[in-house]
């Protein structure tokens, strides 16, 4: 089994396999076929480097790091937020502290691996993004035991007060640990709130609920649809059980949002029939009760509310842009066409850090084709890009 360090380590070469191809593409943009000479300009002069410059850049993702930095105004800004800014520095801080072997504790590997996932999410390097992901699971489920662990005498206390309080849904769901289930249920602004009163929010909850819950997804489908059905098909079937709606749809059904810890200001904003965070909610319940009692516990209870989801209709009331790869399909037409890939730019974030607005413009060549907003920048990817395909008269 790999440790912490190890697991840094792969996981910082996985970075660097999607981000070269970016840096390059944003060099030549600006610096054309000078971009190498200009990303050598970018390094102090008193770096030694063991290797040519060319072969240090495609093997040392910290140089990469830092010429992001160096040529930040010219080059990157126009490409990537200040959150991704920051991003690139504490990266760098962490290959640092690998290459001098460095131990790193699973909450410090947890970040490290989160902020490679998000950086990589930033540039669109998918597959990568979806390795690192993998690790993201493993060390996520150490790092919830380790925090959630008590101390004996705090047990007996602490447990009979919330399955008091949480009596109801816990017939329900019947955790063994009632207290994994509380902090599933709560909102980072009730953390804020109560910072000694809760053993933290349940965003990582979160993030594992929605792995578990898209395996079980595909699990249920390719039992169900298997011998009928081409891998197209299932994946298009399989979304339109695990989209936020649905997720807000099973919350209802198992009143989440009556069981919600939440901030005063969410409160009074009508966060308890949100849609967002009832989605969320379920999803980091289901975290949690994989934590608590495995993967069948969880199939178990998932399974009616997949097979009350009426998948045909579903599909039917589902435009049709949305079935198709639409990022994938603008792509192929670019490159038919000889034309550069497109590139997505965030141009806009509105609303609080939990219930982000992105707008994000398509561009081709450096001109605008499509404009998209959505919750998630990879939404408002897709959505520019369908966007970009109806003004083209292809949607």
């Amino acid at each position: 089994m790999m440790n912490n360090r190890e697991r840094i380590g792969r996981c910082l070469d996985l970075l660097k396999q999607g981000l070269y191809p970016y840096f390059e593409q944003c060099m030549r943009a600006i610096y054309g076929n000078q971009w190498l000479s200009q990303a050598e300009k970018a390094l102090s002069r008193d770096a030694t480097l063991k290797r040519s410059f060319e072969e240090t850049l495609k093997e040392d993702v910290s140089v990469i790091l830092i010429i992001v930095t160096k040529r930040w105004e010219k080059v990157f800004k126009s490409h990537l937020s200040s959150v991704e800014r920051a991003l690139v520095s504490e990266l760098i801080d962490v290959r640092n502290k690998w290459a001098h072997q460095v131990n790193f504790s699973t909450e410090d590997t947890y970040r490290a691996l989160d902020s490679i996932s998000r950086l990589l999410n930033a540039i669109s390097a998918t597959e990568q993004e979806t390795l690192i992901d993998q690790y993201k699971q493993e060390i996520l489920k150490r790092l919830l035991k380790e925090q959630s662990r008590p101390h004996d005498s705090e047990i007996s206390g602490e447990e009979s007060s919330v399955r008091e309080r949480l009596k109801e849904l816990l017939e329900t769901i019947p955790f063994q640990d009632a207290r994994l289930l509380q902090r599933a249920l709560t909102h980072r602004t009730y953390v804020f709130e109560h910072p000694t009163k809760t053993e933290g929010d349940n965003e990582q909850l979160e993030f594992l609920g929605d792995s578990v819950l898209n395996f079980l997804a595909g699990d249920y489908l390719y039992e169900q649809y298997s011998h009928r059905r081409d891998e197209g098909e299932l994946t298009r079937r399989r979304s339109s059980f695990v989209d936020n709606s649905q997720f807000a749809q099973f919350a209802v059904k198992l009143n989440l949002g009556e069981w919600m810890q939440l901030g005063k200001g969410e409160e009074l904003q009508g966060g308890r029939t949100k849609s967002s965070l009832l989605s969320n909610t379920f999803e980091a319940v289901m975290g949690a009760y994989y934590l608590d009692s495995g993967i069948e516990a969880v199939r178990e209870l998932i399974k009616p509310f997949f097979e009350s989801v009426d998948t045909a209709t579903v599909e039917d009331s589902i435009p049709q842009q949305t079935l198709i790869d639409v990022k994938g399909r603008l792509q192929n037409l670019a490159q038919t066409n000889d034309l550069p890939i497109p590139e997505y730019y965030v141009v806009s974030e509105m609303g609080k850090d939990h219930a982000k607005i992105f707008t994000v413009e398509v561009r081709i060549n450096r001109k605008f084709y499509g404009r998209g907003t959505g919750n998630k920048k990879k939404e408002a990817e897709k959505q520019a890009a369908i966007d970009a395909l109806q003004c083209l008269g292809l949607l």
